[in-house]
C-alpha cells in the first residue's frame, strides 16, 4: 500500500481506563476505519505514562484523508460509539500530521490489520511484539536530516535497529479542523522498532552519545521520545530478521 500521510495520534486517558479503551478500541473501530479507507498502522501503551494510548493511521493522501475522516465521523459507526469512546478520553489533539521523508521504507514491514486479525485467529501471531521508539526532534530540519542520514542511520544498522521510517510534517492545509493536529515545519520524525523494551533502552543509551555529537548544535530543544508496546493487535510491531 502507498500511503503518503501519517498521524500520529497520543490520547490521554482517564485514569486506570487504558486497557478497556483499548479493547474497546479494537474490537469496534480497526475495521470500520479501514472500510473507511483509513489504515490502522499501530496501537501502544505508552511506556512510563498509564494513561495514555497512542495509535498511528496512514491515508493514500491528504483527500483521501478528507474523503475517509468525512466517511467515518459523519457515519453510523462514529454515531452510535463516539458517546462511550470519548467518555473515557481526557485529550485527543495530541496529534502530528506527517509524511514519510523516503516512501521506500516499510513501517510495518507487511503487516496490515487484517492480516494480525487472521494470524490471531489462526493462532499464530508472535506474542513478543518488542518496542516501538518515536523520536521527534526539532531544530534546523535539513541539518538534522543530514546528520541522521550521515552519521546515525549506519549507526543503527550497525546496532541491529531496525529503521523503520523518517518524516517530516505534512504542510498542506489541515481541511479536516475537527481533528486539530500539529504541522511544525521544523520537525523531523523517526520510527525504530527494538526486539524488548530491555534491549531498546539498551540499544539507545549506547547511541546517544552519537546522536548527540551528531544533532545536539541542531536541536532548538530535547528530542521528545516516545517508548511504546504494541498491542498483540498491532502491526507496527518488531518483525525478527
Amino acid at each position: 500500500m502507498s500511503l503518503n500521510v501519517f498521524e500520529i495520534r497520543n490520547y490521554t486517558i482517564k485514569p486506570h481506563m487504558r486497557d478497556h479503551f483499548i479493547s474497546y478500541f479494537e474490537d469496534n473501530f480497526i475495521h470500520t476505519l479501514e472500510a473507511a479507507d483509513m489504515h490502522v498502522l499501530g496501537q501502544f501503551r505508552l511506556v512510563g505514562e498509564p494513561d495514555h494510548y497512542v495509535w498511528l493511521r496512514g491515508y493514500t493522501n491528504m483527500q483521501s484523508r478528507y474523503d475517509s475522516l468525512h466517511m467515518f465521523y459523519d457515519g453510523p459507526v462514529w454515531k452510535k460509539h463516539r458517546t462511550t469512546t470519548n467518555s473515557m478520553i481526557v485529550d485527543s489533539d495530541n496529534v502530528h500530521l506527517l509524511r514519510p521523508l523516503d516512501a521506500s521504507f516499510d513501517l510495518t514491514c507487511g503487516q496490515t490489520a487484517k492480516k494480525v486479525a487472521a494470524s490471531i485467529a489462526a493462532s499464530t501471531v508472535s506474542l513478543q511484539t518488542g518496542l516501538i521508539a518515536v523520536d521527534i526532534y526539532h531544530g534546523d530540519r535539513q541539518a538534522i536530516i543530514d546528520g541522521f542520514q550521515s552519521q546515525i542511520a549506519p549507526a543503527y544498522q550497525d546496532a541491529g535497529i531496525q529503521l523503520r521510517g523518517c518524516f517530516v510534517a505534512e504542510m498542506a492545509e489541515n481541511t479536516f479542523p475537527r481533528h486539530p493536529a500539529f504541522q511544525n515545519e521544523d520537525e523531523f520524525v523517526v520510527i525504530t522498532a527494538h526486539e524488548s523494551e530491555a534491549a531498546g533502552r539498551k540499544q539507545r543509551s549506547k547511541l546517544a552519545p552519537v546522536i548527540e555529537k551528531a544533532l545536539g548544535k541542531h536541536l532548538h530543544a530535547p528530542a521528545e521520545s516516545l517508548l511504546l508496546l504494541p498491542t498483540l493487535r498491532s502491526p507496527l510491531r518488531y518483525q525478527p530478521n
